[in-house]
């Protein structure tokens, strides 16, 4: 090729992009900023290596990566949960229709408060609400849930057992495997169970919610528990699957992780 058939252009090259931080000039990529007709905008350059750029671009990439990922589970979610992974009957709940007594309101405030730190991302504990039947737990919950996905995280609610009956279902369905659904309850932004101990829970569901648990302690994500049992009626449940050591693990974890908040009716106080 003739080199007046590239058209270099020298006005584009001595304007080339500066640092933003610390006004060094920035090297361009590739030779395409070298043509005539290539816009200014389109310019790929090098990064500053300054401290302040450095710090830029890590936050910058970290929010990069967060978007795919997000990107990435939502594809697998809507693909597993068709029927929709945040249930018909939780779409409408909120703080704002939530019946709040005068004995729970402290309670409730901690809830919000609690949510609105996992929406800045500042709260890597999780929390277990714990209450009678009745009592609104699954209407926080939902609020919670709500909540968050207004602010574009990636959440899953339900019973333990919606959890598990997937990964079940990956025995018969070479579509996902059992780890991939794993690796997936253990890094989406929150995983709310509802209702933890009413199931009857074997060996192997205990096994899987002790992964889920420990990766997501690990990976310093929250979960949210609600359950009408007490630490130790809990552990009762769960000894049922006859393996109290996984049982005493599982509890002992899921404690150690959250915070705890109890609702209570008016008639309890007396």
């Amino acid at each position: 090729m003739a080199l007046e058939s590239t058209r270099y252009n020298r006005v584009i090259n001595r304007k080339l992009k500066k640092c933003g931080f610390c006004n060094k000039e920035l090297t361009p990529k590739g030779l395409d900023y070298l043509y005539e007709n290539i816009s200014a905008d389109s310019i790929e350059y090098e990064r500053c290596d300054c401290k302040k750029s450095r710090e830029y671009w890590i936050k910058k990439d970290g929010e990069e990566y967060l978007k795919k990922k997000n990107r990435y589970y939502l594809t697998i979610l809507n693909g597993l949960y068709k029927e929709g992974y945040i249930r018909k009957n939780y779409q409408n709940k909120s703080f704002e229709n939530y019946n709040t007594s005068q004995v729970n309101k402290m309670a409730v405030e901690i809830i919000e408060d609690y949510t609105k730190e996992c929406i800045e991302n500042s709260e890597t504990n999780g929390m277990i609400i714990t209450g009678i039947s009745g009592i609104g737990k699954t209407h926080l919950v939902a609020a919670i849930a709500n909540k968050l996905i207004e602010n574009g995280k990636i959440v899953l609610i339900g019973r333990l057992t919606m959890l598990l009956d997937k990964i079940k279902e990956t025995f018969v369905d070479n579509t996902k495997s059992e780890n991939e659904l794993i690796e997936l309850y253990s890094n989406i932004d929150m995983i709310i169970i509802d209702d933890l101990g009413t199931e009857r829970i074997s060996k192997w569901a205990l096994e899987k919610l002790y992964s889920i648990i420990e990766n997501r302690n690990e990976n310093r994500l929250p979960i949210i528990i609600t359950t009408r049992f007490d630490k130790n009626g809990l552990s009762r449940r769960f000894r049922e699957g006859q393996d109290e050591q996984l049982a005493d693990a599982v509890i002992s974890k899921l404690y150690q992780m959250c915070y705890g908040v109890t609702l209570v009716k008016e008639k309890e106080l007396v």
